[in-house]
Order: C-alpha cells, then sequence, then structure tokens
C-alpha cells in the first residue's frame, strides 16, 4: 500500500471527519445572516443620521 492510499478505517475516519464538518457550516448560516442584518442596520444609521 503506497502512502497515498487509504485504508478502511482511515477512509471512514475522514468521510465522518467530513460530514461533521458539513454540518457545523450548515449552523453557521443563521449566524452569517444576523451578521448580515446588523451590517444593514449600521448602514442605515449611518444614511440617515450622517447624510
Amino acid at each position: 500500500m503506497s502512502p497515498a492510499e487509504l485504508g478502511d478505517e482511515e477512509r471512514a475516519a475522514l468521510e465522518k471527519e467530513i460530514e461533521d464538518n458539513r454540518r457545523s457550516e450548515y449552523r453557521l448560516l443563521p449566524y452569517a445572516g444576523i451578521a448580515l442584518l446588523v451590517i444593514a442596520a449600521i448602514v442605515v444609521v449611518r444614511v440617515v443620521i450622517f447624510p
């Protein structure tokens, strides 16, 4: 087996880690939405108060 080839255990561990990372990335979407709302609010306040 060359260093580039993975055994079944290593492949399963990597697939599990990739799936865990994918799930955690989906949990970031609400935080991104909140951040965009905060930025939009800041821009609106700047435009209204400091024309």
